[in-house]
């Protein structure tokens, strides 16, 4: 019960911002429900459980597996044994920030599955990665130098700004590291630059996930991290 909690109020506390993250689970009750079962087993970082939730393949970046992409056991022993920490957290930033739902023109490829799909997180498709970041919290303040005492320019909550995070237009101020924090800049506006904290920024979640039924039954298809990552 306690976790259903949780997850409204985020839920609500996140549509309040607008459009750019907006979570079309409600839209299938079935969905909801197995991404509710989802955050929990994701919450308790439990390995064996996840295996429920895979497809028997699941499409994934590194071109580890051999086609038609991983199995249950492999996408584990890859994303969830060498680099544990950072998938669970990747996966359960996704479950935060929602889910659009998109209905697939070639769902018979690779992983055959049912039509309609569920993309994460919802806000992907609504930001050029290359060029713009989102800030993922409320009140985050943007400073004028990457350092925890530098003076403070603006605090955002889930807004987009400009940045040069491209590897053709990035900068040695791009990106730095100062008391223990990775920095990313940002264009606040056409004169004006600072600095955020990129753990709190889109720029730290570098994976989308695909969920669809597959045999009658949702399943994440796709674990994907985008090209140039």
């Amino acid at each position: 019960m306690r976790l259903f909690a949780l997850f409204f109020t985020v839920l609500f506390t996140i549509n309040s911002y607008g459009q750019l993250i907006h979570d079309e689970s409600y839209l299938d009750p079935s969905f909801l429900k197995f991404k509710t079962e989802l955050m929990q087993c994701v919450i308790q970082k439990d390995t064996l459980k996840l295996k429920d939730f895979l497809a028997d393949h699941v499409l994934e970046s590194k071109d580890g597996c051999d086609y038609p992409g991983c199995t249950p056991d492999e996408l584990i022993r890859y994303h969830f044994t060498y680099s544990a920490d950072e998938s669970w957290n990747s996966m359960l930033t996704i479950l935060r920030f929602g889910f659009r739902r998109v209905e697939d023109e070639y769902p018979e490829l690779r992983v055959p599955h049912d039509k309609t799909t569920f993309i994460g997180p919802s806000y992907a498709d609504k930001i050029d990665p290359s060029t713009e970041l989102l800030i993922l919290g409320e009140n985050v303040r943007i400073r004028k130098q990457p350092s925890l005492n530098a003076e403070v320019i603006q605090t955002a909550s889930y807004e987009v700004f400009k940045c040069d995070c491209s590897i053709l237009t990035m900068t040695d101020k791009t990106f730095q590291t100062a008391d223990g924090v990775d920095w990313i800049e940002v264009k606040v506006d056409d004169h004006t630059t600072g600095y955020v904290a990129s753990t709190l920024t889109s720029y730290s979640l570098l994976r989308d996930m695909t969920i669809a039924k597959v045999d009658g039954q949702w399943k994440i298809i796709s674990w994907f991290m985008g090209p140039g990552c």
